[in-house]
C-alpha cells in the first residue's frame, strides 16, 4: 500500500496537554468519537489520530525506563487497512515527540494533572507488556521494547 508522504505539523505543548484533558474527558467514547472531539478541540484528524496512537506510548516511556528498560525501536510498525504493514520513525511523530517531553516534565516537576496522565500511561500496551513480565517474576532490567500500533486507520496519518 503506498501512502503519501506527511510533513509533520509543529505541535505546543499546551496543546498535548489539552489533547490529554479531551482525551481524559472521552476515555469510554470510541475511537472515532475521541477523534471528533479532538477535531472540535482545534486538532486536524491526523494529528488527533497520532494523538491517541502516541501519547500513551509517550507518557508511558518515562516509566518503563524507571522500571529498568532501556531500549527502544526507534521505528514503530501500522497495519494498513489492506493488511500491508507501514514503519515510520518515532521521532518524526510530533505528537509523540512532544507527549515525551511532557511526560519527562511530568515525573520530574508535576507539569499536568497527575490523574489524567495516569490514565494515559496505563493505557499504553507496551507498560501493560512489561507488568504482566514483572507479575510473572520476569526482570526486565535491560530490556527492550519495539511497538506496534493495531489501529488500521493510523497508517495514513505516520509522518514517514
Amino acid at each position: 500500500m503506498k501512502l503519501p508522504w506527511r510533513k509533520a505539523k509543529p505541535i505546543l505543548e499546551a496543546q498535548i496537554v489539552l489533547a490529554a484533558d479531551v482525551i481524559a474527558e472521552m476515555w469510554d467514547a470510541g475511537k472515532d468519537a475521541q477523534v471528533a472531539v479532538l477535531r472540535r478541540s482545534g486538532f486536524d484528524e491526523g494529528q488527533a489520530r497520532r494523538l491517541l496512537a502516541f501519547l500513551p506510548l509517550a507518557f508511558s516511556r518515562p516509566i518503563l525506563e524507571e522500571l529498568g528498560v532501556v531500549d527502544f525501536d526507534p521505528n514503530v510498525t501500522a497495519s494498513g487497512p489492506d493488511g500491508t504493514f507501514l514503519n515510520a520513525k518515532l521521532m518524526r511523530q510530533p505528537e509523540y515527540v512532544q507527549g515525551l517531553k511532557i511526560a519527562r516534565d511530568h515525573r520530574n516537576k508535576g507539569v499536568m494533572d497527575h490523574e489524567v496522565y495516569k490514565l494515559i500511561a496505563s493505557s499504553s500496551a507496551d507498560l501493560n507488556a512489561v507488568d504482566d513480565a514483572l507479575n510473572e517474576g520476569v526482570d526486565v532490567t535491560g530490556a527492550t521494547i519495539a511497538t506496534s500500533l493495531l489501529d488500521t486507520k493510523i497508517a495514513f496519518h505516520l509522518i514517514r
